[in-house]
C-alpha cells in the first residue's frame, strides 16, 4: 500500500458510510454533518466532487489504495490506538496504526482531516512510539503496586509458630507495599508537561478480538515514566511505574505485540 494521503473529516464522515467502514474508532473524533437529508446529500456530492478531483476516486468508485487503508482501520489483525494530551494547551494526539499480513497503515487526526501514511508491519511497535517527542526516562526508582484494594494477607494454623509466620509474612507484605507505594507517589507528586496511552488490540485463537492493558506513560519535569500492567498467577493485576524512553516503550509494546504476531 505505497500512497500517502488526507482526508477532510467531512470526507471521512461522507466514506465511513457509503463504503460502511467504521473510521470513529477510538481515538478519533469525527462528527456526523448534514442537519437533514438534503444537507447530507449536497455533502456527499462535494465530497465525492472533490475526490474525483483529487484523484481518490474514479466515478462512483474510490481509488483502491484508499479503500484498502480505510479496511485496515475498519478490521485488521492488529491495531494500536495512540494518544496524548499537552497538559498546558489541551492539545490532543489522536491515531491508530493496523495492520494485517504484509499491510500496513498509519493514520493521524489533525485539527480538520485525517492524514494516511502506509507502514511496513515489522516495525509496528517502533512506528508507534515514534509519534511521541523525544524525552529521556525519568531516574526515580520504580514501583510496582496492586490496582485492587484492600489486600488481604494473614496466616493461619493451629500451633503458635504457625500463626507467627502468618503475622510476620503480613507484617512483610505491608511494609513492602508501603515502600512501593512511596516510590509511585514520588512519581506521581511530579508536575506533568504530557499524558498518553498505547491501546493493543489483537486477535485470539478464534478471531476475536482482544484488547489489552493499556501502557500509559506520562511526561514530567524530570524526564517520562511509564505504567503498564501484569498479573500473577493468582490473577491480581498489578501496576509498575518506571522510567522509560522511547526505545524502552517500544519493548513494552513489542512484548504485546508479540502475543498476536506469531499466530
Amino acid at each position: 500500500m505505497p500512497r500517502s494521503f488526507a482526508l477532510p473529516l467531512q470526507a471521512a464522515d461522507i466514506l465511513a458510510e457509503d463504503l460502511r467502514v467504521d473510521l470513529r474508532r477510538f481515538p478519533f473524533e469525527i462528527a456526523h454533518g448534514g442537519a437533514t437529508l438534503d444537507e447530507r446529500a449536497r455533502m456527499r456530492t462535494q465530497v465525492w466532487n472533490e475526490l474525483r478531483s483529487r484523484g481518490l476516486a474514479d466515478r462512483d468508485e474510490v481509488d483502491p489504495e484508499v479503500h484498502q487503508a480505510l479496511g485496515l482501520l475498519h478490521a485488521s489483525d492488529i491495531d494500536v490506538a495512540v494518544t496524548a494530551v499537552e497538559v498546558a494547551t489541551d492539545e490532543v494526539l489522536r491515531a491508530r496504526i493496523a495492520v494485517s499480513g504484509r499491510a500496513g497503515v498509519q493514520a493521524i487526526q489533525e485539527q480538520q482531516r485525517i492524514r494516511f501514511e502506509p507502514v511496513d508491519p515489522r516495525g509496528l511497535a517502533r512506528i508507534c512510539t515514534e509519534l511521541l517527542s523525544d524525552v529521556p526516562a525519568g531516574r526515580l526508582d520504580s514501583g510496582t503496586i496492586a490496582t485492587s484494594q484492600g489486600q488481604q494477607a494473614g496466616g493461619s494454623g493451629g500451633n503458635a509458630g504457625g500463626a507467627w509466620s502468618g503475622a510476620a509474612q503480613a507484617t512483610a507484605t505491608r511494609q513492602s507495599g508501603g515502600a512501593e507505594m512511596r516510590k509511585v507517589q514520588r512519581i506521581m507528586a511530579l508536575p506533568v508537561r504530557r499524558v498518553g496511552y498505547f491501546f493493543v488490540t489483537g486477535r485470539d485463537g478464534q478471531g476475536k478480538p482482544v484488547r489489552l492493558p493499556a501502557i500509559g506513560w506520562r511526561d514530567t519535569e524530570q524526564g517520562r515514566y511509564s505504567v503498564t500492567t501484569r498479573r500473577n498467577n493468582d490473577g491480581e493485576d498489578w501496576n509498575t511505574f518506571a522510567g522509560a524512553d522511547k526505545p524502552r516503550l517500544a519493548t513494552y509494546l513489542g512484548e504485546q505485540l508479540g502475543a498476536f504476531q506469531g499466530r
